[in-house]
């Protein structure tokens, strides 16, 4: 073979990251049997009602139980907070070595990731508020109003679709706080005293509140909940990226 016959092919982008994504999703199934821990711990927490209330005479009393699947959406908010700041830690950054990768690589599939992270949890929160109905109906179906006991599909599909929305703001979030205290330990103090801060001054500030509901938890319109919560996303995982660019090169 001539030396003409030889050459060097440097691996795309897209490649790089695929590897990476598919990689980290089959070494990281632990995190969502974790999730599915969390989302039964939830479930069992909900089996307990969201609310009671009663009323009634010398005779005769009538208690009401409400349950809701919230809890369990709840949990699963929490579960993504934590393995997006999880992912950003060396232990983890250190499986993108095994690859001929950098920064960016590693960030996009960290993003890919979270965001599969995001679909799964999504559509698994919101079917387990159906499992939570049907346990309850076997628990005490007898006492059971049948109002709202089968969902119509276009409320399950909204509801999965503003859960994953949600969760991927979440998960964005979290990552950009673990980068920060990759950055510096000094932000595992620092975070928790801003939000502390930052919840405080809201209590305080009933204006504010309204404001920041209004823009994202208080959009009634799916499609620009959907586009404000992109956008808001993109722009917190761009300032991770950059964050993440002042880390020590491996």
């Amino acid at each position: 073979m001539s030396l003409t016959d030889i050459s060097l092919t440097e691996p795309s982008l897209f490649d790089t990251v695929k590897k990476q994504f598919l990689y980290k999703l089959k070494g990281r199934l632990g995190l969502f049997l974790a999730m599915m821990g969390v989302q039964i711990m939830g479930l069992l927490f909900s089996l307990s009602g969201a609310s009671s209330h009663g009323m009634g005479d010398n005779f005769l009393y009538v208690s009401v139980n409400e349950f809701s699947s919230d809890l369990i959406i709840w949990f699963t908010f929490f579960w993504i907070f934590v393995v997006a700041v999880l992912i950003t830690t060396k232990d983890y950054q250190n499986i993108d070595f095994t690859f001929v990768a950098n920064r960016l690589s590693s960030h996009l599939s960290n993003v890919g990731f979270l965001i599969t992270a995001a679909v799964i949890g999504g559509v698994t929160a919101m079917l387990s508020g159906t499992l939570l109905r049907i346990v309850i109906y076997f628990i005490r179906g007898r006492y059971m109003l049948s109002e709202n006991f089968i969902t119509d599909p276009e409320v399950i599909l909204t509801g999965i679709a503003v859960t994953i929305l949600y969760l991927l703001l979440i998960s964005a979030l979290g990552y950009f706080c673990g980068v920060l205290v990759q950055l510096s330990k000094v932000f595992i103090v620092i975070l928790p005293a801003l939000y502390i801060g930052t919840v405080d001054f809201l209590a305080r500030e009933l204006p504010v509140i309204v404001k920041v509901y209004n823009f994202i938890i208080g959009e009634n319109s799916l499609a620009l909940l959907a586009v404000k919560v992109l956008i808001t996303t993109a722009l917190i995982y761009a300032c991770s990226c950059v964050l993440a660019n002042r880390l020590e090169v491996r």
